[in-house]
């Protein structure tokens, strides 16, 4: 690869990032970028193969050998990110940026000054995000098998075709066509250039790999001067082959789908500032999706980044009030703040486009989770899922109509969100919770699989084990153990979860234990069904009052949830239920 950057300049950038914190700490990631700019540099770009890095830099012994060893792409990853990071918190005044392509372990330098600025570009004060037009035109490119061998070949041609297929379904979509894409096939022309000759708003290319009987696939999506504004990464086994193409596209389309209904009426195009905030927004979502106190934080924060940057764009407001539903749901905030901040979200976000599905979809959880008003709640997700296919609509409506002793209406509504979205922690977790507490535990044993040990949130994979325990299947239980074990528990719900488990499957001395000294960052709730678990009914009860006190969420489960079955009769509880039926009964 040449470059008619001076060698110096690179140099200089190259000191840079080994100052930036980014890279602190990370003295094998600076080793590794050193390695292949000064093998660029020195015009030996084309030997940067796998193997060849593998021994250079981490100078394996044997030599290494890609097919039994990941450490060049794991680490490329990682630096990948690292990079990132730095331009993003710590570049902006870097007269040029160092990246490595996926795809490729050959860098790529670009001037960011002057005429040649490649820098994403910002939101000007009182200047919209979108033009008038026909909405956005999109480029794919034919993607790429690492291995090459025929077989990832006619996969990647196919996962090819499913993108274009279902990115020309949505509507605000123009997608260039097959026979004007698959000319680039054998080529790997510049994003710049192709963007510029085909003038499309963004273009996608992706890679298939293909290892251990897994197959990976990484989708890309670049603004037209080949700026990397968001990527995704699914997988799955080999035997999953016949429909995972389609399933990779369909959950792609839905991360990516305009909820503007201008945009989808085709009276408007992105502007310049447009693709770079729909790549923050799939950020976003894919942060929301992990359903975890971290990840819900930097969701909200790109979400307010994006409210503040773009004020034309209600999906910044809808995203903030969903965080602030999603926090209270695992305890994070209390009802109070959840609402306070969440329905003005919604509202403006409504007020900027009376269409938008994500808007009425995040009024709805607020009506129903934070205000307990089941009738305003049911009207705005029906709203909702007539302006267009939005799977987290269906998710969370599924999950009230469950709530609500609906099951078979739930049913319905879960399975159309999995087909909208098949790749989706959240509807793991909406799956397993909402089955667990309807006691649908044959539904719950189909997904007891080892491939749930193996990829299962956590949230679901404890309500999976809590419905194998009470259905007669301890081994499965038994075997969450070690996973639940293994994982962070910060979530409030679900701090005391593996002690718990380990209660209903006959060894109570750590719940005990926890019971007594109790945990201020658990929710009463959990402090509640720790002590059913153990058979401590006063204690059992006392907290489930205060849970109910504190409004917390998972008291709208408590005529259904399992585990209160043996306090149920007593008056105390009967007393909480009277409560729950009374304020239903006042909401509707």
């Amino acid at each position: 690869m040449k470059t008619d950057l001076p060698a110096s300049a690179i140099r200089e950038q190259m000191n840079l990032l080994r100052k930036s914190p980014a890279f602190s700490g990370s003295d094998r990631l600076i080793e590794l970028l050193s390695y292949v700019v000064e093998e660029t540099l020195y015009g030996r770009a084309t030997d940067l193969k796998e193997a060849v890095i593998g021994n250079a830099v981490y100078q394996r012994e044997p030599p290494y050998d890609p097919r039994i060893d990941s450490t060049v792409r794991v680490e490329a990853r990682r630096l990948r990110k690292k990079l990132e990071e730095h331009s993003r918190l710590y570049g902006q005044s870097d007269p040029i940026s160092i990246m490595i392509p996926t795809g490729t372990y050959v860098p790529a330098f670009v001037i960011k000054s002057g005429s040649q600025d490649t820098s994403p570009p910002q939101q000007e004060p009182g200047k919209d995000l979108f033009r008038s037009g026909h909405g956005a035109v999109i480029a794919i490119l034919p993607f790429r098998p690492v291995s090459g061998d025929p077989a990832s070949q006619e996969f990647a041609d196919i996962i090819t075709d499913e993108l274009i297929f279902a990115l020309g379904s949505e509507p605000g979509m123009n997608i260039l066509s097959r026979a004007t894409t698959f000319a680039y096939k054998d080529k790997q022309p510049s994003i710049r250039d192709l963007a510029a000759e085909l003038g499309v708003d963004a273009v996608i290319q992706g890679t298939v790999r293909e290892h251990m009987d897994v197959i990976r696939v990484t989708i890309e999506v670049s603004d037209p001067r080949g700026m990397v504004v968001t990527s995704d990464r699914f997988e799955g086994s080999v035997d999953q082959l016949a429909d995972l193409p389609e399933r990779i596209a369909t959950t792609f389309v839905s991360r990516n789908r305009f909820d503007t209904s201008k945009m989808r009426a085709r009276l408007l195009k992105p502007g310049p500032a447009a693709v770079h905030a729909y790549g923050q927004l799939y950020r976003a979502r894919q942060l929301l999706d992990l359903q975890v106190p971290q990840s819900l934080r930097e969701s909200l924060a790109i979400f307010s980044k994006i409210a503040e940057d773009a004020p034309d764009f209600g999906r910044g407001h809808s995203g903030i009030a969903d965080c602030y539903c999603d926090m209270f749901r695992i305890g994070m905030v209390d009802a109070a703040t959840a609402r306070s901040l969440a329905r003005p979200a919604a509202e403006k976000g409504l007020e900027i486009d009376p269409q938008s599905a994500e808007a009425l979809t995040a009024l709805g959880v607020v009506q129903a989770w934070l205000e307990r008003d089941w009738v305003a709640a049911e009207t705005s997700f029906n709203a909702a899922m007539n302006y267009g296919y939005y799977a987290r609509t269906a998710r969370v409506f599924g999950t009230y109509l469950a709530a609500r002793g609906r099951h078979e209406e739930s049913e319905r509504l879960f399975n159309e969100a999995r087909r909208i979205e098949p790749f989706s922690q959240q509807q793991d977790i909406a799956e397993a919770l909402s089955r667990f507490q309807s006691r649908n535990f044959p539904k719950l044993s189909e997904a007891a699989s080892a491939a749930a040990l193996r990829n299962a949130p956590m949230e679901s994979l404890f309500y999976l084990a809590l419905g194998a325990h009470f259905s007669g299947n301890p081994e499965f239980a038994h075997r969450c153990l070690q996973p639940l074990g293994k994982m962070m528990m910060t979530h409030p719900l679900l701090i005391f979860a593996n002690a718990e488990l380990e209660a209903w499957l006959g060894s109570p001395d750590r719940a005990i234990t926890l019971l007594k000294t109790g945990n201020p960052k658990a929710s009463y709730f959990a402090h509640s069904t720790l002590a059913c678990s153990v058979g401590d009914s006063e204690a059992g009860i006392r907290y489930l009052e205060l849970a109910f006190r504190h409004r917390e969420l998972a008291t709208v489960w408590l005529r259904m949830d399992r585990r209160f079955d043996a306090i149920r009769n007593l008056d105390r509880f009967r007393a909480l239920t009277g409560e729950a039926r009374a304020a239903s009964a006042r909401s509707a």
